[in-house]
């Protein structure tokens, strides 16, 4: 059945257990997998209407339980009519790539949002490179009150396959203005271990509270100071 979504618990080798090793046809497979893409509408070019699911904004806890591990998967299962495995049920669809494994993805992960994270609106199926490259972000704004988390899946109407995620977080004071967003291709391929470190340095940017609440108190001086100049125009 393959790996499941935690988005919770992470051991300190999540980057083992999720990547694989970096090939000189990385470059080249990429290219041919978004072409494929592209040519079929799939994913990120997945054309036609497609439903939005998600929380809405929610903000992260500072501490969530212990999770039942095998929750998500029950969810999954009604979801799909009976159907727990997410890479049986993209093949089931028709839509599975050759070679690909699929999780159940959580929107927001529980690590960060507790119980309400395993409800029918925060789960779909997509690939396990994309479940991989949401861990990161997450990982670095978890236990922090202040950010807001609003992730929404793309979904294939009438069923349970995301075409692509959208991970969006705000701060608090900025509800508007995400400081991290990024859209994920719902069959992205496996993350390499060079593109897992580049994610964890580039989340690394907003993994310390006290900087993330220093951003936000600027960005607020600087809103002030355009909206003076803009009074202060009309005058």
């Amino acid at each position: 059945m393959g790996l499941q979504d935690t988005h919770s618990a992470r051991p300190a080798n999540m980057e083992a257990l999720r990547t694989v090793k970096d090939s000189p046809t990385d470059n080249l497979n990429t290219l041919a997998h978004y072409s494929s893409q592209a040519s079929n509408q799939k994913g990120v070019f997945a054309s036609g209407p497609l439903d939005s699911r998600g929380l809405g904004p929610q903000q992260v806890l500072t501490s969530v339980p212990d999770r039942d591990k095998g929750e998500h998967t029950k969810v999954f299962g009604q979801m799909t009519g009976g159907e727990k495995s997410s890479t049986q049920y993209q093949k089931q669809l028709g839509t599975a790539e050759p070679g690909t494994k699929y999780e159940i993805l959580h929107g927001m992960g529980h690590g960060e949002g507790g119980k309400k994270t395993q409800s029918p609106n925060n789960l779909a199926s997509a690939s396990h490179g994309a479940n991989t490259a949401m861990i990161p972000p997450d990982k670095a704004i978890s236990g922090n009150p202040d950010v807001r988390v609003d992730t929404t899946f793309a979904m294939r109407p009438g069923t349970q396959r995301a075409e692509y995620v959208d991970q969006r977080f705000f701060h608090k004071d900025h509800p508007d203005q995400p400081f991290f967003s990024q859209r994920i291709d719902g069959d992205r391929p496996a993350v390499t271990t060079s593109e897992y470190k580049r994610m964890e340095e580039q989340a690394s940017q907003f993994s310390d509270p006290d900087t993330l609440r220093g951003a936000a108190h600027l960005m607020n001086l600087g809103k002030a100071s355009r909206n003076g100049g803009s009074n202060s125009g009309n005058a």
